[in-house]
């Protein structure tokens, strides 16, 4: 039993030796270090509410499918002035609505 001990606590002791080398290529020291880490990242994301992010997140679609709008708009006034130069007729002249 006593070996089976000494042998657990030594397999802990290599894990452990592991888990900080794992660590530091990651650029933290330790396991405290890492623990730090985490409590200041739940400090900043308690900082900002889901509220606050899904009014971001919508805001943020809003003016995509705008710009999306406007890209399309650009693209037809594109193909509008190439036809006009080209003397051909528009794409409007070539739809039937």
């Amino acid at each position: 039993m006593t070996n089976d001990f000494a042998r657990e606590a030594e397999e802990l002791a290599r894990y452990y030796s592991e888990l900080v080398r794992r660590l530091a290529q990651n650029g933290v020291r330790d396991v405290a270090d890492l623990l730090a880490l985490h409590e200041r990242l739940n400090r900043a994301l308690a900082a900002v509410s889901q509220q606050e992010i899904g009014w971001a997140t919508e805001q943020t679609q809003r003016l995509v499918a705008d710009l999306v709008r406007m890209s399309a708009n650009l693209e037809a006034l594109r193909l509008l002035k190439e036809s006009l130069e080209r003397g051909a007729p528009g794409p409007a002249a070539r739809d039937p609505r």
